[in-house]
């Protein structure tokens, strides 16, 4: 049985602290200890960004976002993340509302699954030195600034050229982003369990550019070109830096892994055709 849960959540969703409290209401009936950040009006309180008090998993109440944010918090700490999906397009968070009793009832039986998830390495180098590094479960973005008209960018895997490319930027995603931002651009959909890194351009100015697909492990190496410093990248959609005009970007697969509570019965495929057949009404 399971002992003890963490809640957080996106203080901004409407109804979070009535779904907050009503799990927290529903898992202490069952003998099961709840701790939820201080913000929110239930459980035992915690601070969000402290370590974890001793829990079997935690519960992410919002969107892929809000999972991304807790992601990057947490994810080293091995503690399983379980998604519940108020916000939109979820193709992270696991649970939807209208299923929310029924998983918790499967959640307190341990009837479920722990998925470990792949994630990059990525770091800035600056005359050789690097000043900034990153962990990320979903994407790389390097873009232009709101004035770059268009950049420039150079990009290598294993030292080798694969392209020059202009446009409004490029991404370096895992399979678990392949749904994301990459996907919007242009990049194909991956099961998050294959090994692999995508590189997908944004918008390019030419017609050869296309999403490139590499082996994990290769090292994806990006130059900007452009005259003017308006480049930026962007890590999980949560946090970003501007690159200088002779700043190297470097991106590998990472050791970590985050780990991800898939409930059974359902997995990658049963969620992507969910989603597309809600995109489609």
């Amino acid at each position: 049985m399971m002992k003890a849960v963490a809640i957080i959540a996106n203080l901004s969703k409407p109804n979070v602290f009535e779904v907050a409290t009503k799990i927290t209401t529903w898992l202490t009936a069952r003998k099961v200890v709840v701790y939820a950040q201080q913000e929110l009006p239930c459980g035992h309180g915690f601070v969000l960004g402290e370590p974890l008090p001793p829990v079997d998993l935690v519960m992410v109440l919002g969107g892929d976002g809000t999972f991304l944010a807790v992601a990057g918090m947490y994810g080293l700490s091995g503690i399983p993340l379980l998604g519940v999906n108020l916000g939109h397009l979820g193709f992270l968070t696991e649970v939807e509302m209208g299923d929310l009793e029924q998983a918790l009832e499967t959640l307190v039986q341990r009837d479920y699954q722990v998925e470990k998830r792949g994630m990059l390495d990525a770091r800035v180098l600056r005359q050789g030195k690097t000043v900034s590094k990153a962990l990320v479960l979903n994407d790389v973005v390097v873009a232009k600034g709101p004035l770059a008209r268009i950049i420039h960018l150079e990009v290598e895997v294993d030292g080798v050229s694969i392209g020059s490319y202009r446009g409004d930027g490029l991404i370096v995603a895992t399979p678990t982003g392949s749904t994301g931002y990459s996907l919007s651009a242009g990049g194909p959909i991956v099961a998050p369990n294959v090994d692999i890194i995508i590189v997908t351009p944004i918008c390019p100015h030419t017609l050869n550019a296309r999403p490139i697909v590499v082996a994990k492990g290769s090292i994806i190496t990006v130059r900007t070109k452009t005259s003017q410093s308006d480049t930026y990248i962007t890590l999980d959609g949560q946090q970003g830096m501007e690159l200088e005009g002779d700043d190297i970007l470097e991106i590998t697969s990472s050791k970590h892994e985050t780990s991800l509570v898939r409930l059974k019965g359902k997995n990658f495929f049963d969620i992507l055709a969910k989603k597309i057949m809600d995109q489609n009404h």
